[in-house]
């Protein structure tokens, strides 16, 4: 078969096709290649004029990057054909072409692509994950007609400002927003299945930055170019044209392994709760947002005792500065949690635990997770490291604040949470590795140095190593 024209889509020469085709196959792929500066995109489907026996290759090909300020960026091509064996010929030799070891694409999973046709846009592409298509029908059945929301206006105005703000933490990271479907990319909205495959090719680059001992090798570095060119072909980024950005865009250091996994764990978070309960990510339903965070989630009046008592308990455990003033105090249920909590374990105390307010989607939805990658590489004051691999509390307020950002409201968040320390193992030296305290031991505390008792922690620091060992009992809405 002789090769076919292509033809610029709506040029003057381009043969006319009918306006209600059908769309037979398509696939979307996309390339990212550090050493060679190229993250591109190629869509490409196979269309059908029903009764007309016309046949049509399209393609929508480009740079990911343009897409994210214009989202007609790119070309498009099509091949036309008067029967369908021939067509599919074509589409085929196309995407083996592009998906070969000379090109490079692969294929991603869209629940919702972007580039393409008209009639292709908006739909799903790829091997899409039972998750994401539960979550998919699910939305079909729940646009219900809205009530007034029931809750008081103080939680109404902290889910509404939890949800914004790890939304708009994804857009300005990784150019991407959330919507009905999830994570929406420059090329489409991602499963939660393409998150995870990028979470096994972060594994896989971790492994070998691991393993470099001094200086890495020339066959180091090309795997780590390859596989972070991987990374970002799973999960489409905006990485900029020069070679200062593509440099810029390689992942081997710890903040580099800390940041990618935190993003990630933030669209999983969002995702689960958007799947929880359907499109509440997409619509302003407060109500439905809380429903899905499965917390219960109380507001205390300013003149209570109760917010008083955390208040005061806040404030006073400052011993670096006195400048944490507390907005807003709120009760904390995760019943699973509770319920779950190891009240047999004495010396229980309540602890502080801050995080920027784009976790907290996550945190009041899943709980406060053990840490991962990161503990290992040894990330400075994280939330986790110094004493392995458990979960870390502090008894300070400036410490807690430490581990903050300020949203767009300029306030902060730290949680209360009960945890049940038991008999303590007490150290002085930073000690990685740990997976569990001492036998004999419940917990461990890395104790503050002092003039007369000197240590390597600059604060005390609290860790469990079982989940069941804290519960969140409050969230403390401050300023610095």
């Amino acid at each position: 078969m002789a090769k076919p024209k292509a033809y610029k889509f709506g040029a003057t020469d381009e043969p006319t096709f009918a306006e209600d085709f059908e769309v037979l196959t398509k696939a979307v792929l996309q390339v990212t290649d550090i050493k060679s500066n190229h993250n591109k995109y190629y869509a490409i489907e196979l269309h059908e004029a029903p009764g007309l026996s016309r046949y049509r290759v399209f393609t929508h090909y480009g740079r990911t990057d343009d897409l994210e300020s214009n989202p007609n960026a790119g070309a498009r091509e099509t091949r036309h054909f008067d029967n369908r064996a021939e067509a599919e010929v074509c589409y085929q030799q196309i995407y083996r072409e592009k998906t070969g070891a000379s090109k490079g694409y692969k294929e991603v999973s869209l629940a919702s692509s972007k580039i393409g046709s008209h009639k292709a846009r908006g739909n799903s592409s790829g091997a899409i994950d039972n998750k994401t298509l539960e979550r998919i029908e699910s939305e079909k059945d729940k646009r219900a007609q809205r009530a007034p929301s029931t809750l008081p206006a103080g939680v109404q105005a902290l889910i509404g400002y939890i949800y914004d703000e790890a939304t708009n933490a994804l857009t300005s990271t990784v150019a991407a927003k959330i919507t009905a479907h999830g994570i929406e990319t420059p090329l489409g909205v991602l499963t939660l299945g393409q998150i995870e495959k990028g979470e096994t090719i972060l594994q896989q680059l971790y492994q070998i930055v691991k393993a470099i001992d001094g200086k890495t090798s020339s066959r180091q570095q090309s795997q780590i170019e390859q596989l972070s060119g991987e990374f970002y072909t799973c999960i489409p980024h905006r990485i900029g044209r020069t070679r200062e950005a593509i440099n810029e865009a390689i992942i081997d250091s710890p903040a580099d392994f800390e940041q990618k996994q935190e993003i990630l764990q933030l669209m999983k978070d969002m995702l689960q709760v958007n799947g929880e309960a359907g499109s509440v990510l997409f619509d302003d339903e407060i109500d439905a947002k809380y429903k899905a965070l499965q917390c219960q989630v109380g507001w205390l009046e300013p003149n209570s005792v109760e917010f008083q008592q955390i208040a005061n308990y806040v404030i006073a455990s400052q011993i670096k500065s006195k400048s944490i003033k507390v907005k807003q105090v709120y009760t904390l249920r995760r019943p699973q949690e509770w319920a779950a909590f190891t009240d047999h374990i004495d010396n229980q105390r309540q602890l502080l635990h801050g995080s920027r307010v784009r976790n907290w989607v996550g945190l009041l939805s899943r709980g406060i997770l053990m840490p991962k990658i990161v503990v290992s590489m040894g990330v400075n004051r994280t939330d986790a490291g110094w004493l392995g691999n458990g979960i870390y509390f502090g008894d300070t307020a400036c410490t807690a604040a430490f581990y903050t950002t300020p949203g767009k409201k300029g306030t902060r968040f730290m949680a209360v949470a009960r945890v049940a320390l038991g008999k303590m193992a007490p150290y002085k030296k930073i000690t990685y590795g740990l997976e569990a305290p001492p036998d004999g031991f419940d917990s461990c505390h890395g104790v503050r140095h002092k003039m007369l008792a000197p240590s390597q922690f600059a604060d005390d620091e609290y860790v469990v190593y079982s989940p069941k060992q804290q519960r969140l009992e409050y969230l403390v809405e401050f300023t610095v």
